[in-house]
């Protein structure tokens, strides 16, 4: 069985061969019919291979250098976040001292308009207004005039 199955590979491996050599003799005969316009393709397909192969390779570097600048992205986001918040902390007490200010501004304001009204208030107090009774409604007179209309 050993022998049968060595011969079968014998024979697959010759098959293989005489097909190769067909082929490549196929091959051969259309390369040998071509004109310089294919040949000029063909050396720029080659080209576009090589060129293409150079760009992964450069792609590869900039992938690895962008992951080491992302080490250090890390690092420049946490001193960013850090001038965040001390900006935001050094607003936040601007406003608290601007509102205070703000706040006794308004208050000498308020004492210098409530002190004259006061004054005013209290030297010459309203005299007491006094209910008056509201006069008799007297009856509308009717919109149907009768025959004897104006009296």
């Amino acid at each position: 069985m050993a022998q049968a199955s060595f011969a079968n590979a014998r024979q697959f491996t010759a098959k293989a061969a005489d097909l190769s050599r067909a082929l490549f003799a196929v091959i051969a005969e259309d390369v040998r019919t071509w004109d310089v316009f294919r040949w000029a393709v063909i050396v720029l397909c080659a080209l576009n291979v090589f060129a293409l192969l150079s760009l992964t390779g450069s792609i590869r570097s900039g992938i690895a250098a962008l992951s080491q600048e992302e080490s250090g992205g890390i690092e420049q986001l946490a001193r960013v976040t850090k001038e965040i918040a001390d900006t935001r902390a050094s607003l936040t007490q601007a406003i608290g001292e601007m509102r205070s200010g703000l706040q006794g501004d308004v208050a000498k304001l308020n004492a210098k308009v409530d002190a004259p009204l006061q004054q005013a208030a209290t030297a010459s107090p309203l005299p007491a207004a006094s209910p008056r009774p509201l006069p008799a409604a007297s009856p509308r007179p009717s919109a149907k005039r009768g025959p004897r209309w104006p009296w």
